[in-house]
């Protein structure tokens, strides 16, 4: 740890810093401060950002832009775990994050920013082109006039309206890096060229931003994901979930959305996934699950997990198989375990089709209203 410090300094002293994108709130810095600390999850946090010789990362700032850094740079951000099968792994103490001026910890999520205690990378050389990690040399946490930590819970959407009513397409995987976004994204340009306006979430996972931004520039016209319900990762405590995550399905119908494509980060079974799907208000409005599955052994089990935990209706489930496999050989596999009606992520007519059934779902959805309402 860092030496002990005790003096609080205003925010705006320690400028010029950037405001990374995983800071939701709009900040007056002028009326915030830096100080010593015991941080929990989701408090924001200042510090320097350090890469190593050689080293650069990528960091969005709160309007999207993207600035690359190659030296000390002061940065805002979020303390936050990380766990991932493909990325960076990182935790927080049980009891929280002790914070002082200089104290060293990490940046771990790449460009949307989150801090945290690293606990594994992978190698550099990884097939999923992963991120690393950054060392992060800290200033303090950012407490407000009352001297409390601001915590990005204090910036979650606030939607007006009652439970959710729109009609939802849950898209998700037996892995990480298996396609979701690229799937997420291909729907929502075709549902887009045909009429529709499509809300995107992305869901669970840590951070978020990224994913996002490829729902935009797919089409949709408006984009929401967990970090927005107030959480930076939805490996959190499943009574906490539950009552988060609905917010950002109510919210984003205030932009008068057909649909929502909703894509669940990871894994079926991590980051609260299963939690999902106790959710009376979201399961009520599901049309879809779509399920992409790295091979035939994942996709049964999919179906058993299904039968033994998420009880979602089986004939509302399509299965995929994964972009990085061979479909021909993938569909063999299929059917040996008796899945006989699968698609393949890269064939556009298989696109058209799971787009025309979301289509006809949607229909059915909006006559079924008008005629609740004669």
């Amino acid at each position: 740890m860092g030496k002990p410090c005790t003096r609080r300094r205003r925010l705006d002293s320690l400028r010029p810093f950037l405001i990374a994108a995983n800071v939701r709130g709009e900040l007056d810095t002028s009326q915030y401060y830096v100080a010593a600390g015991l941080g929990q999850v989701g408090d924001l946090i200042l510090g320097r950002v350090m890469p190593r010789s050689g080293q650069q990362i990528v960091i969005l700032d709160q309007s999207r832009t993207a600035h690359t850094i190659t030296m000390s740079q002061r940065a805002l951000a979020v303390i936050g775990p990380r766990d991932s099968s493909t990325h960076v792994c990182a935790t927080i103490p049980s009891g929280g994050l002790q914070v002082r001026e200089d104290t060293a910890v990490h940046w771990v999520a790449g460009e949307s920013g989150i801090v945290g205690c690293l606990e594994r990378e992978p190698p550099l050389n990884s097939v999923h082109t992963a991120e690393s990690s950054v060392d992060f040399l800290c200033d303090g946490l950012i407490l407000d006039a009352q001297r409390q930590p601001v915590n990005i819970r204090e910036f979650a959407v606030k939607p007006r309206g009652g439970n959710a009513s729109t009609p939802i397409v849950l898209v998700a995987a037996t892995s990480s890096e298996s396609g979701k976004t690229v799937l997420a994204g291909e729907l929502i340009r075709r549902l887009s060229d045909a009429g529709v306006r499509v809300g995107a979430l992305k869901v669970t996972g840590t951070g978020g931003v990224l994913d996002s931004l490829h729902h935009h520039r797919s089409g949709a016209v408006a984009v929401l994901d967990n970090v927005d319900a107030g959480l930076i990762t939805t490996n959190c405590d499943a009574d906490e979930f539950r009552q988060a995550i609905p917010l950002i399905f109510r919210q984003i119908e205030s932009f008068g959305v057909d649909v929502i494509v909703a894509e669940l980060g990871g894994d079926v079974l991590c980051a609260n996934n299963p939690e999902i799907f106790r959710i009376e208000e979201l399961m009520d409005n599901t049309v879809l699950l779509l399920v992409i599955s790295n091979d035939a052994l994942a996709a049964a089990g999919v179906n058993a997990v299904n039968e033994a935990r998420l009880g979602f209706s089986k004939g509302r489930i399509r299965h995929f198989t994964s972009p990085f496999r061979n479909h021909a050989g993938m569909a063999r596999r299929m059917e040996s375990i008796g899945i006989t009606d699968y698609h393949d992520t890269r064939s556009p007519d298989d696109l058209a089709d799971i787009a025309n059934q979301i289509i006809g779902a949607i229909s059915r959805d909006l006559h079924d209203g008008l005629e609740n309402q004669i």
